[in-house]
């Protein structure tokens, strides 16, 4: 039996789902090389931290001002 062919809305949606599928991919291929690598973990992990612990220091001086 044939598969019916897909078109209109059902076609959009499963071209949707496949660009989804494939950015996942890519996102958990980024994740493991930045996992494997300290140095990348330092910089994708300890400086957005490290920021954000200022920036929330900065807010609660300002606030007592």
């Amino acid at each position: 039996m044939e598969e019916p062919v897909l078109t209109g809305i059902p076609l959009l949606l499963s071209n949707v789902g496949s660009v989804v599928t494939a950015a996942f991919g890519w996102v958990a291929k980024v994740g493991e090389a930045i996992v494997g690598n300290p140095v990348l973990l330092l910089f994708a992990v300890g400086v957005p931290l490290c920021g954000l612990g200022v920036g929330m220091f900065k807010r609660l001086l300002s606030t007592r001002g």
